[in-house]
């Protein structure tokens, strides 16, 4: 027998329910009365339904009656009848068999080829398949389908892949598995035999619509039992025909299934569900057509109109904690919906934690970032990817590995560092040995065998496997007994839980028997196939992709936070509607269903339901929004967002146009941040304290009057000791501004250190001497708080070994001046005619390179240039530009007149150094400036030149030397002049230069061979062109560039028709006297910022050129929080 009651959701149906149930339960045990009541709810419904049990039933506890969901109840049925023999395969089992059959046919898919490696098809594949099976399809079906269709249409070729995939499916299961859904057809076959069904009266409750698989459940429950009663929502009023379609076509499938012999309906019209007046209005009218408006319902419904995401869940989160606070509410009275959980869901979850909210959140978890299968992913991903770093630490970060978190991080720095990759994971360390100290090196070495030994055991095992059932054998046993993987999650487990991760502490419980059951079920689907571990990796990454897990709520006292369709609750008094915008209220169709809305209606026009269509989702969304917006006894609370979190417009539902029509004296609120005054701020004390915190900012700028409520706020934390309130006062006296260090400090930051690491007075010796290299004093200069952080805080940086920028700059250094230095002959004038800068070839100077870059590459940095295919690349590639260089360099010295040159020369205090330091007095101590001058070129008459190589693109602008942006080019030339002088030798400053080291670059496809090869040297030519400035004389100029007319190929100046020089820019030629100025203005602006750096200057003034800033490719912007506008930072425009 079956008996259908229906009724309205202004009826308490669930009351009624129960109060028959009551009846019943005082007749079990007599005769002719069933001996048990079984209430069949959804598996997400069955805690609250047996609360519901306990509350209307007025007991302590369930005694004969038994709530079940239709999954456990086939599992009751068939652990009475007896099972199948077939072995059991779930969802999971499903997606990594369908991600082998995608494999394994790619070839012979029409539409869906190379799709097999997509998770995300695959789901779409074994939801639809799930589908079909529910709805008694077969492959065959779809066969007879494909042959009514036009073949060459997209329909076509997409159902015959589906077919393929559907059959082999089928074939790969049959006689051997059981599914979820064969499951079930094996329990209707055993409803007739089972003494559970024959002695019990069933009550289902919670569904609006039923698969033609769960109707024959339904059928055969009804023919051998005490009977079936159905209760669902439904309405026999003629303005609702459309509301409640679904349901009067599920009532007709049901009558017709069982017959209308043994089918009774019954309409329930009592017990009215208390609800107030608006809300009742609205489970009339919402979707009645024609509706009738409200007058009223201000104090029970409320509209809201939010700017973004953030601000609609928070306006929600203060309206709930209102009801709380206010009305008496407890958060169980109260359940949030919303469509848009994938987008929303992390907000609301942030917001309402910071409201002091307890919730729920009732959604299956995915589980492809908890730690244990991010664990055992990674762990396949280093053994088939050959041991990449990231993979290996990946798997470190994890927490299961048998290295400390802190030897993990060094560790890691290394291996970026050096990139420690594949088989030298299982070598001793070979390179840094200089970098560290023999005992850190040594603790490396230990930690990196320890993580090589560890991850070579599962190695060894999975080599050694062949089949899929042999490598699940060896991971397992490598989870179990190396890693202790589920002794190491159940530890983990009790820490979360002590630290009130309740949630979390659930999820890593359920883990390990997801995944033993995920390896069970991919040997006994695949076992004897052999297979590569990239294979085996893929096969069950899809496997884990595919786990969800369903956590219940910690406790009774908290808000429910799901979806329309998907969230059941009881009796609430609020709820709240979060999302109400076009597209997510109501749900849209799915995009990306493997059959797209059309097909699946064409597909319905011949009568062909394979799979659930959009209008049956369509009518399942509308019968579920009726149904949750009816629920709420007091209040409804319904937001919607303006735009997006990226500002993208969005616009509202049609749901909230039409309620907003059935209750025009409602109002559209405005969210929490754009009403009027400060009392829709204060809130809870977590919340309020930041719209706190921004009034008393916007009062302290003078922007707007501190208002009394906000006044009483702050009193109200000031009394409490608030360290909330103490934080923000301390924000708001922030002003970022850091003017100078105290002496002392700077004494022990500086000490005499010249670099970071360096040896320095705070080691012992006491000094008043700073020594500081030239490229420090430019540092300090463009911005004295990223000096302070390099030079004084001295963090280090992660290196790579890889030939970087720096690295590229070294090499050519080291070998130009090796270079030079080889065609030298001391005491010969470089022009001379014996001298081998006037003899050696082009084809020489190329072999000369050559042969350098080879001892330099063997040497630099332990071999860097040598360590992979990479570098080795980026080696010849650099002996190229090197040997352009060279050749530029041999080409300048023959066009002038060098008398001598000097490469690499340093200068500083101690011996074996020719230049002594720049000493400047300032802030009672001495300054020594020591570095090291890439060349020097003695010119006739006691002229000096100054160069320095730079790989990357530098001109030097007379204005920004000035301006302290640029000071290394003139410091070099002070030194050598001053040093010169020292020796009682004559030096006259000829100029300073950069030399860019780098390869020209034009459009070859513009030009034939012969023009390239010309465009080429022109280029070259000016690419290697000095940059800088040069002392206007012609003496000078032409022992420089030589004789020349137009422009040079070697300084950056031009020859006038009446023989007189121009620079090519402004400041490139200066007179004797401009230049004497020049030096005098550069030897203050040292002296100042000598004394600025000794006295401990650090503020905030990043220097700005025409073209960048000091912060631009600065390492320090993170700590320095420079922002303008804050208090305190303004850039120093160099003008």
């Amino acid at each position: 027998m079956l008996r259908l009651y229906y009724g309205r959701e202004s009826v308490d149906k669930e009351r009624a329910m129960f109060e028959k149930i009551a009846g019943t339960l005082r007749c079990v045990g007599m005769e002719g009365a069933p001996s048990r009541i079984v209430l069949i709810v959804p598996d997400q419904y069955t805690l609250q339904a047996e609360r519901n049990a306990i509350y209307h039933l007025k007991v302590k506890g369930l005694m004969d009656l038994e709530v079940l969901s239709f999954s456990r109840l086939a599992a009751r049925v068939l652990g009475e009848t007896g099972g199948s023999r077939r072995v059991p395969i779930d969802k999971h089992g499903r997606h990594m068999l369908l991600a082998k059959i995608m494999r394994d046919q790619e070839e012979n898919l029409l539409v869906f080829r190379g799709m097999g490696r997509s998770h995300s098809f695959i789901d779409m594949a074994n939801d639809l398949i799930s589908e079909m099976k529910q709805h008694n399809s077969s492959p065959e079906e779809l066969r007879e389908i494909i042959d009514e269709i036009d073949e060459n249409s997209l329909l076509s070729r997409k159902l015959k892949d589906i077919a393929l995939i559907f059959e082999k499916y089928e074939e790969q299961i049959e006689d051997k598995y059981i599914d979820t859904e064969d499951h079930l057809n094996l329990f209707i076959s055993k409803i007739g035999q089972s003494f559970l069904v024959k002695n019990a009266e069933f009550w289902i409750f919670g569904f609006d619509s039923f698969t033609p698989k769960s109707i024959n459940i339904i059928r055969e429950l009804a023919l051998h039992s005490h009977g079936v009663n159905m209760v669902l929502t439904c309405d026999d009023a003629p303005e609702d025909e459309e509301l409640f379609r679904l349901t009067k076509d599920m009532m007709w499938r049901l009558e017709r299934a069982v017959g209308p012999e043994l089918t009774q309906k019954e309409r329930l019209e009592r017990p009215d569900a208390p609800r107030k007046l608006a809300i009742g209005h609205l489970e009339k009218q919402l979707f009645a057509y024609p509706y009738k408006p409200f007058t009223g319902g201000e104090d029970t419904l409320h509209f809201c109109r939010a700017a973004n995401f953030y601000g609609e869940a928070e306006t929600a989160a203060a309206f709930i904690c209102s009801l709380v606070r206010d009305r008496g509410l407890r958060f169980r009275d109260i359940a949030v919906i919303c469509n848009d959980m994938e987008e929303r869901g992390s907000i609301i979850k942030r917001v309402f934690e910071e409201y002091g909210i307890s919730f729920f959140q009732d959604q299956k978890r995915r589980v492809l970032h908890n730690p244990a299968i991010v664990f055992i992913s990674s762990l396949l991903d280093v053994l088939q990817s050959g041991w990449v770093y990231e993979d290996v630490f990946r798997l470190v970060k994890t927490g299961f590995c048998p290295i400390c978190e802190e030897d993990g991080e060094e560790l890691e720095n290394y291996a970026i560092r050096y990139r420690l990759r594949g088989n030298r994971w299982k070598k001793d360390l070979v390179y840094g040995k200089k970098e560290y100290e023999e005992e850190e090196f040594a603790k490396l070495n230990e930690c990196r065998k320890a993580l090589a030994e560890f991850i070579g055991a599962c190695e060894e095992k999975m080599a050694a496997a062949g089949t899929v059932r042999e490598k699940t054998v060896a991971l397992k046993e490598f989870l179990t007994d190396e890693a202790a993987l589920e002794n190491r999650l159940e530890a983990l487990c009790v820490e979360l839980e002590k630290e009130g991760e309740l949630e979390a502490a659930m999820e890593v419980q359920q883990i390990w028997e997801s995944v033993l059951g995920l390896f069970d079920q991919l040997t006994e689907l695949i076992g004897d196939e052999s297979i590569s571990i990239e294979d085996y990796s893929s096969m069950l990454q899809a496997g884990f992709d595919s786990i969800e897990l369903g956590l219940i709520p910690t406790t009774i006292d908290q808000v429910v936070v799901g979806t329309m369709q998907r969230t059941r609750v009881g009796q609430i008094k609020a709820l709240v509607v979060l999302g109400a915008n076009d597209g997510v209220l109501p749900a849209a169709a799915p995009a990306d269903d493997l059959l797209n809305q059309d097909e699946r209606a064409l597909l319905l026009q011949r009568d062909i339901l394979i799979c659930k269509d959009d209008d049956l989702r369509s009518m399942e969304e509308r019968l579920a929004i009726y149904k949750q917006l009816s629920r709420p006894q007091e209040y409804l609370w319904i937001g919607y967002s303006a735009a997006d979190m990226e500002g993208k417009e969005l616009r509202p539902s049609v749901l909230l146009d039409k309620l907003r029509k059935l209750f025009p004296d409602v109002p559209l609120e405005k969210d929490l941040r754009n009403r009027e005054g400060p009392m829709a701020l204060i809130d809870s004390s977590e919340s309020s304290l930041k719209y706190l915190s921004e009034a008393l900012r916007k009062a302290g700028r003078g922007e707007e009057e501190l208002d009394p409520l906000w006044k009483a706020a702050f009193n109200w934390y000031r009394e409490r000791n608030d360290k909330g309130l103490d934080l923000v006062m301390q924000g708001l006296r922030f002003t970022n501004r850091i003017e100078r260090l105290e002496s002392s400090i700077v004494e022990k930051l500086f000490g005499a250190q010249s670099e970071p690491g360096g040896k320095t007075a705070r080691e012992g010796k006491k000094t008043r001497e700073l020594r500081l290299s030239p490229s420090r004093l430019e540092k300090f200069a463009r911005c004295p708080f990223a000096h302070f952080v390099h030079y004084g805080l001295a963090p280090k940086e992660r290196r790579i070994f890889e030939v970087s920028g720096r690295e590229v700059g070294d090499v050519y250094h080291r070998c130009l001046m090796l270079f030079a230095e080889s065609l030298t002959v001391r005491g010969m004038e470089l022009t001379h005619e014996d001298s081998p800068w006037m003899k050696i070839t082009r084809e020489e100077c190329s072999d000369r390179i050559t042969k350098l870059m080879e001892e330099v590459a063997e040497e630099y940095k332990e071999g860097m240039l040598e360590s992979g295919e990479e570098e080795r690349y980026r080696a010849a590639r650099m002996q190229e530009v090197c040997q352009r260089a060279a050749w530029a360099l041999v080409e300048h010295v023959r066009q002038g007149r060098i008398s001598e040159m000097y490469f690499e020369e340093a200068f500083g205090s101690g011996s074996g150094k020719r230049f002594p330091p720049i000493r400047v007095a300032a802030a009672n101590r001495e300054l020594l400036i020591e570095g090291k001058i890439d060349r020097i070129d003695v010119l006739p008459d006691g002229y000096v030149k100054v160069i320095d190589y730079k790989s990357g693109k530098e001109k030097f602008d007379i204005r920004e030397a000035l301006g302290g942006w640029r000071l290394q080019l003139m410091l070099y030339l002070k030194a050598v002049t001053e040093g010169l002088q020292g020796q009682n030798r004559s030096a006259k400053p000829a100029g300073v230069f950069y030399f860019e080291i780098a390869d020209p670059v034009i459009d070859a496809t513009e030009y034939d061979e012969e023009t390239l090869k010309s465009k080429l040297e022109e280029e070259m030519k000016r690419r290697f062109r000095l940059d800088g400035v040069v002392l206007d004389d012609p003496a000078v100029i032409e022992s420089i560039a030589g004789e020349f007319s137009g422009y040079s190929d070697i300084l950056p100046v031009r020859k006038n028709k009446d023989g007189t020089v121009a620079g090519t820019a402004e400041g490139k030629v200066l007179t004797e006297e401009e230049f004497r100025n020049f030096m005098a203005s550069m030897d203050e602006l040292i002296t100042e910022l000598c004394g600025k750096l000794a006295s401990g200057v650090i503020h905030l003034r990043p220097k700005k050129t025409k073209y960048e800033t000091a912060c631009t490719y600065c390492d320090y912007k993170s700590i320095c929080n420079f922002e303008l506008s804050f208090d305190g930072c303004s850039y120093d425009v160099v003008k």
